[in-house]
């Protein structure tokens, strides 16, 4: 672990950027103003800087004070707008790096990283005299033959088994367009769609419409099981608790309880929403006014759902394409972070999460808006 000094004169861009350094593996030593930094500077030490241009901050005139006060010490620039003319005066101002928005993990990661590489010592070669060769070394070359070619059989059975892996059916097209959430009822899929108000109860096998169940009066945009009913929000943050009918009877309903919401959880003894404008993750009692027990920040980019796996809370960043695993008691740490590759393409993106006692699934929308959303089985397990 690294600390990195990280200035940016704006809370909300040293939350944000401190929690990406976190889930890194360094301890962001955050400050508003320069003198706090310099300050903080000569007794932790960092091994690094953040600098924040913009937001009533100039970082070219602070990277130079940060060189000349630490002239060892790499300074990273992030930027709260693009701009390639500015990312060039701040490398000329003594910047190693600038970071463009959005900010995402996978960015920052590289332009820390880099930062922080030190440079090897070149070796000149040294040509020595020719030596006798013993029987020993040629002992070692029949040896190093040999593992040679067992390295070549092992490496082709491990291809033919990713590509076995790589053919099997984990992914599945929907009979919708507009998947907003995913939830798992212990023995099939539920689909929440958007468009049509409507909820469809699906096969794990075969991803195959088992059941249909229609609102009329209100547009689902989450869903969560707990215990022998189903709680819902809608997309004016109405929450409501669900017999498991074909009608899916409202017993209870708190309107406008959680405003945009993109996701509900239930751990057992809580019900947490989450908040997708605000980036929030709210917990809440199972009592007669679902009372806020505490509000925390989320770290990413774009979290859009929620799920708990038996164990522990997760939320899925369709921003950073990865699953994370939150602290129950500081959910703005994240525990471990899971990448998704199945989204690497672009093509989609994720809307909904469900966690089926074994493997993670997703649901996702194409991101053009042309043609049916689109299912996944993720490789990816839960914590044990």
């Amino acid at each position: 672990m690294a600390a990195i000094g990280l200035l940016a004169a704006e809370t909300g861009d040293r939350e944000d950027l401190g929690l990406l350094l976190g889930e890194l593996g360094h301890r962001a030593e955050a400050a508003g103003a320069l003198g706090q930094l310099l300050e903080a500077a000569r007794e932790r030490r960092p091994r690094a800087f953040v600098v924040v241009d913009g937001g009533g901050a100039d970082a070219e005139v602070l990277t130079r004070e940060l060189t000349r006060a630490f002239p060892l010490l790499p300074v990273v620039a992030a930027l709260k707008t693009r701009d390639a003319r500015r990312a060039v005066a701040l490398m000329r101002a003594g910047a190693a790096e600038v970071v463009a928005p959005p900010w995402t993990r996978e960015d920052l990661k590289a332009c820390v990283s880099k930062s922080l590489r030190s440079p090897g010592t070149v070796l000149s070669p040294l040509r020595l005299a020719p030596r006798r060769r013993s029987p020993l070394w040629y002992a070692l070359a029949v040896g190093s033959f040999f593992a040679a070619a067992l390295g070549t059989a092992s490496l082709g059975r491990r291809v033919r088994l990713q590509a076995a892996a790589a053919a099997r059916v984990d992914h599945w097209t929907l009979a919708v367009s507009h998947p907003a959430g995913l939830a798992f009822d212990g023995a099939d899929l539920w689909v929440v769609d958007w468009f049509t108000q409507s909820f469809y109860r699906q096969s794990r096998q075969d991803a195959r419409v088992l059941e249909v169940h229609h609102l009329t009066s209100e547009t689902p945009v989450a869903a969560a099981f707990a215990a022998d009913s189903l709680w819902t929000v809608a997309a004016d943050g109405t929450i409501a608790r669900r017999m498991r009918d074909a009608k899916l009877t409202a017993l209870q309903r708190y309107p406008k309880a959680a405003p945009n919401s993109a996701g509900l959880a239930f751990d057992g003894l809580y019900l947490w929403t989450l908040d997708q404008s605000r980036r929030t993750l709210t917990k809440r009692l199972l009592d007669e006014n679902l009372t806020t027990v505490s509000s925390r920040r989320l770290p990413g980019l774009k979290p859009v759902a929620i799920v708990w796996d038996g164990k522990a809370l997760w939320t899925l960043d369709a921003g950073d394409r990865v699953l994370r695993r939150h602290d129950l008691e500081k959910p703005e740490l994240a525990l471990e972070v899971v990448p998704l590759p199945e989204y690497g393409d672009g093509l989609y993106a994720p809307t909904g999460l469900a966690w089926d006692g074994e493997r993670f699934w997703t649901v996702a929308e194409r991101r053009d808006g042309k043609g049916p959303g689109r299912l996944y089985r993720h490789a990816a397990e839960g914590a044990r």
